[in-house]
């Protein structure tokens, strides 16, 4: 597993050093295969660097007939200038597309174009920052994966206690949690959490607390900002887990 509090803090020393404020983050949940595939699409394009008119790409963009290849590009090449009827254009696709397989691509564009039009109006660097599972209003998003030390299923009083310690901790360092999700031999939590929090050592406290009644918690835990883990996957983690005891 990657370590994650290696790679927050080279982030936080980044935007810390470079005197860098604010930063985008793509808010939606893009499978990241997805996202590094329009950044070689629209690096290729920069470098090909042909002439294009703004309101032709609109009108493409919008078009019934267009294909969803041709969209793609309109999307692009409109990402690319700091240009408000772009943006605007972009967002209006962005809230509806015509075309559901382009939901994620404009997503993409949509955070590109917003980069391009503040680094041309405040004249100051911009980042942009991608990961599969997103992020919020300056806030990143990650998934964390919980269980027994041997994948044991929880009492409802274990589970209780998980839910108010786990609560306790994170709502208190002001991490906003969006999903806690409690099954019967693990459970699983999606934040989101400011840059310079280090929410990796308050799941790590909360841990220690649970396991004060009993000692019944993993101290390794999965923590990730690549994807959620479905149910089927989950299982079959534990089982391998199981294996290697």
């Amino acid at each position: 597993m990657n370590d994650w509090n290696e790679i927050l803090n080279r982030l936080r020393s980044t935007l810390d050093n470079q005197g860098i404020e604010s930063f985008h983050i793509l808010e939606d949940l893009v499978p990241m295969e997805e996202q590094i595939a329009y950044f070689n699409y629209f690096d290729q394009l920069r470098s090909v660097n042909k002439p294009f008119v703004r309101d032709e790409e609109i009108a493409i963009l919008f078009s019934p007939d267009a294909s969803i290849d041709r969209k793609k590009k309109s999307l692009a090449l409109l990402s690319s200038i700091p240009d408000v009827v772009a943006y605007r254009s972009i967002e209006t696709y962005q809230s509806s597309p015509l075309e559901p397989e382009l939901k994620n691509w404009s997503s993409i564009a949509l955070v590109g174009s917003r980069i391009m039009l503040n680094s041309d109006l405040l004249g100051k660097q911009q980042v942009f920052i991608s990961s599969g599972l997103g992020g919020h209003d300056n806030k990143l998003r990650f998934y964390a994966l919980f269980s027994g030390p041997h994948s044991e299923d929880f009492t409802d009083l274990q589970k209780q206690i998980v839910e108010r310690e786990f609560r306790f901790q994170l709502e208190n360092a002001k991490v906003e949690i969006e999903r806690f999700d409690i099954n019967e031999n693990y459970f699983s939590i999606l934040m989101l959490f400011p840059y310079d929090v280090d929410v990796r050592s308050i799941l790590q406290t909360a841990i220690e607390e649970v396991n004060k009644f009993g000692d019944f918690l993993d101290h390794k835990f999965l923590f990730t900002n690549t994807k959620v883990m479905s149910d089927i996957e989950i299982q079959q983690l534990l089982l391998k887990k199981k294996k290697k005891e």
